[in-house]
C-alpha cells in the first residue's frame, strides 16, 4: 500500500465573509466553537496518512493557530492559486506515494466519501482522481470536460474561464484531487496561469496527465452535500445546521435525549453519557465531558467543562469548570474556573 500524503489548502482569503477583520481567514471561521478547516482535519486523520500539511496565506496566523497542533504549516506568501499553494509544498518531493489535495472550506466532508474516492483510485490504478458532481446551478465551480462518446476526462475548465457552451455543463470540479506524488512532482512546473485571474491552477493537472497518456478517472459524488464549500456566512450557516443535524442524531441513537434538537447546539467534541437529557435552549461547546442520567437546560449554556453523573443544571453559565456527581446547580448560576464536588 502507498503512503499517503494530506494537503489542505486555506490560504484563500475570504472576502465575502465581509469581515472588518483583515486577519481573519475564511477557514478559522467557527461551526458550533470549531474552526471549519478543523472538520476538514478530522476527516482526513482515519485516513492512515503518512503526513498531513497545511498552507495557510490570507489571514494565516489565525488559520496557523487552528491546525498548528494538527498539521505542518506551509506559508503561500503569494496568493496565486491553488497550484501555485502546492508547490509550496516543497517537503513533499523525493517522497513515494500519493498525495491527497482538499480545500480547507468544505466542512461536510465525511471520512467515508474519502475513503470511497481513495479506494477507487487505487482500485483502477489510477495516476490521478478527481471527485466531481452534477448540481442543478454549477456557477462559480470548474467544469468538467470529457471526451463525445467516451466519457473519458479531458480537462476542466475554471468559471471564469468557460466559454457559453462550457458554462451549461452541470458536473463539476470538487476541489478534491488525489495524485502520484512523483508525476505530481514532474507536472506542477508546467502549471501555466494564462488564464482570466492569472492563477496557476491545479485543475490544470488533468489536461496535462491526459494529455501525456496517463490515467485520470472521477469520482462521482451522488450526495453534492459532502462537498459543500464555504464562502460567505450564509453558506457557513448552512453548513453549521448539517453538522448540527449529524451531531444531534449521532448522540441521540447512543443514548441521549434531547427534547428539543432543534435548539440544542452542541460541539463535536462533546462527549455524553447515557440517559441525560439536554433540555431547549442549551449551547454546549468546546472539549466538554458530560457523564450518565444528567438534566441539563433549559437556556443552558456549558464551555470546556467536566460534569459527572446524576445532576441538575437549570438555567446557567458554566465554563472551564468541574461538577462532580448528584448536584443542583441554577437557576442563574454563573460559574467560571470553579470545581463544585
Amino acid at each position: 500500500m502507498k503512503d499517503k500524503y494530506v494537503v489542505i489548502l486555506g490560504a484563500g482569503r475570504g472576502s465575502r465573509m465581509e469581515s472588518r477583520d483583515p486577519n481573519h481567514s475564511k477557514v478559522a471561521y467557527p461551526i458550533l466553537g470549531k474552526p471549519l478547516i478543523n472538520f476538514v482535519i478530522d476527516a482526513v486523520k482515519p485516513l492512515g496518512i503518512k503526513e498531513l500539511y497545511t498552507v495557510v496565506g490570507y489571514g494565516g496566523k489565525a488559520t496557523e493557530e487552528c491546525v498548528k497542533h494538527h498539521s505542518k504549516v506551509v506559508w503561500q506568501k503569494e496568493i496565486l492559486g491553488t497550484g501555485h499553494a502546492l508547490m509550496q509544498v516543497t517537503d513533499l518531493k523525493g517522497k513515494e506515494g500519493d498525495v491527497i489535495v482538499i480545500g480547507g472550506e468544505l466542512p461536510l466532508l465525511t471520512t467515508e466519501t474519502l475513503m470511497k474516492i481513495y479506494h477507487k483510485h487505487e482500485k483502477n490504478g489510477n495516476a490521478l482522481t478527481i471527485c466531481t458532481s452534477v448540481l442543478e446551478n454549477p456557477a462559480g465551480y470548474g467544469r468538467i470536460i470529457r471526451e463525445k462518446g467516451s466519457y473519458r476526462l479531458l480537462y476542466i475548465r475554471e468559471d471564469k474561464d468557460c466559454n457559453p457552451e462550457e458554462a451549461e455543463i452541470m458536473e463539476i470540479n470538487a476541489g478534491i484531487y488525489i495524485i502520484d506524488n512523483a508525476l505530481l512532482q514532474k507536472y506542477l512546473p508546467k502549471l501555466s496561469n494564462e488564464n482570466a485571474k492569472k492563477e496557476f491552477y491545479l485543475s490544470e493537472l488533468v489536461k496535462l496527465f491526459s494529455n501525456d497518456g496517463h490515467k485520470c478517472e472521477a469520482y462521482v459524488l451522488e450526495d453534492a452535500q459532502d462537498i459543500f464549500s464555504v464562502s460567505d456566512r450564509f453558506q457557513l450557516s448552512y453548513a453549521a445546521k448539517v453538522i448540527r443535524k449529524r451531531i444531534n442524531k449521532k448522540l441521540m441513537v447512543s443514548g441521549v435525549s434531547l427534547e428539543d434538537p432543534e435548539t440544542a447546539y452542541i460541539s463535536p467534541d462533546v462527549i455524553i453519557g447515557k440517559d441525560t437529557v439536554i433540555m431547549p435552549n442549551t449551547t454546549i461547546l468546546g472539549k466538554c465531558i458530560i457523564g450518565e442520567n444528567n438534566f441539563i437546560g433549559p437556556n443552558t449554556m456549558i464551555v470546556d467543562s467536566t460534569i459527572g453523573n446524576d445532576n441538575h443544571i437549570v438555567c446557567s453559565y458554566v465554563r472551564r469548570s468541574k461538577i462532580s456527581n448528584q448536584k443542583f446547580v441554577g437557576p442563574y448560576t454563573d460559574m467560571e474556573d470553579e470545581s463544585l464536588c
